[in-house]
């Protein structure tokens, strides 16, 4: 079984450290698509288009050269308050990058939980 969020991750890494401009993803999900539409609002990434491929569909993402690592997680549940815990164990300072959560209420950032008070599972992070 493979994690196709974290493969994603992984080429968004690897076009960013070989200074692409665009990179291509395959296979495209809805779980993907909606990740990759908050790393658009945070301005990580440009601008992407899904296309089908007649198979399983791609993602085709222009990259900004803002991502310095991006990694797909094990999906463990975590509470409310263990988010600073998350937050020191991830990301290099506070404040810095994102952790993106699945909840009862959709795929969101970990600020997003903070805010409505709701823990979830670990999805990826990015800084």
């Amino acid at each position: 079984m493979t994690n196709t969020l974290a493969d994603a991750c992984c080429a968004l890494k690897n076009a960013e450290r070989a200074r692409m401009k665009e990179v291509i993803i395959s296979p495209a999900s809805k779980t993907l698509q909606q990740v990759l539409r908050i790393f658009q609002k945070n301005a990580y990434i440009g601008e992407f288009e899904r296309y089908d491929d007649g198979r399983q569909g791609k993602f085709k993402i222009a990259l900004l050269g803002k991502i310095n690592e991006c990694a797909g997680l094990m999906r463990l549940n975590y509470k409310l308050s263990q988010f600073e815990m998350l937050e020191r164990k991830l990301l290099p300072a506070p404040g810095l990058g994102l952790i993106i959560l699945t909840t009862n209420q959709g795929i969101i950032t970990i600020k997003e939980a903070e805010e409505r008070q709701i823990g979830g599972h670990t999805l990826c992070f990015i800084y």
